[in-house]
């Protein structure tokens, strides 16, 4: 690796100071434009095997031939068209409060973006006040967001390559009751833009609408959103709050989430021909 790329890389996953900022304005145009496979740190950074429980529900890795497996699939070729058409790359998954299955969505989302391309992928765990995600892939005990907001050390040093896919982790860490002052930091916000340029999505796990304000936040970084309600759970009232809480050029859609019958459906289907044993689709919380 060359020691204008170093210079580079530096300066753009961290604020680093005048002197560096400096050094690289003198550079010419020709030496700006770095190739990119020169993005090799993405290799290099520690590699994490995932084990999700099967209450996880992550069956995008555990069941990929279940319906839900399916629906994730459906959903990155939707993603993927609207990609082709705009420029979409940051999404935020919320939901109108706990417990309606953002996580699990922003894990097999992240999963399914991953597993069939080779397009990289970002995961980032947005929701600072109550992380979940990393105990989705049965991790614990990694440093994240709050640890790097602590210290001056780089972004990278806080990402994971998650094995046998195309994905890469950046866990939130230990709860932050100071999520505000994080993501309003311009330093959370030119860490995150410059991330921006090493991957093609970047899927964030926010937190659900209410109650706090932290997921209009995200919101305002991110390209576009997806919003999780489950069935018999989310009040109607919070639904339309959540439907018309956002720009409607950033809303994507709506995930319906516990759909009950489309399990009985699907394995009907599945056993007409032949296949099958009765699988669990739910995509849980």
């Amino acid at each position: 690796m060359s020691h204008v790329y170093k210079a580079l890389q530096q300066a753009e996953l961290e604020n680093t100071g005048a002197s560096e900022l400096t050094d690289a304005t003198q550079l010419t145009p020709n030496m700006l434009q770095v190739a990119p496979e020169e993005h090799s740190w993405l290799e290099h950074v520690p590699s994490l095997r995932p084990v999700p429980l099967a209450e996880s529900r992550v069956v995008t890795i555990s069941d990929g031939n279940s319906l839900g497996a399916e629906k994730f699939r459906l959903l990155r070729t939707r993603l993927r068209h609207l990609q082709d058409r705009s420029e979409l790359k940051k999404i935020v998954i919320t939901s109108g409060g706990p417990g309606e299955g953002k996580t699990t969505v922003a894990s097999n989302l992240a999963i399914s973006l991953a597993g069939h391309t080779s397009q990289k992928v970002l995961l980032l765990e947005g929701d600072l006040r109550h992380p979940a995600l990393a105990g989705k892939f049965g991790l614990r005990g990694l440093r994240g967001l709050r640890e790097w907001f602590g210290t001056e050390e780089p972004v990278t040093q806080f990402i994971y390559r998650v094995e046998g896919y195309h994905l890469w982790f950046l866990p939130c860490g230990s709860p932050a009751e100071d999520a505000v002052r994080i993501l309003q930091s311009n330093r959370f916000l030119e860490t995150l833009n410059r991330l921006s340029g090493c991957f093609d999505w970047i899927v964030i796990d926010a937190p659900p609408l209410t109650p706090l304000a932290d997921i209009h936040l995200w919101a305002d970084k991110a390209d576009g959103v997806l919003l999780v309600v489950r069935e018999g759970l989310t009040p109607k009232k919070t639904l339309l709050k959540g439907l018309t809480a956002f720009d409607g050029t950033k809303l994507l859609g709506v995930v319906l989430n516990d759909v009950p019958g489309l399990d009985r459906d699907y394995d009907e289907r599945y056993n007409e021909n032949g296949n099958g044993k009765k699988r669990d689709s739910r995509i849980g919380e």
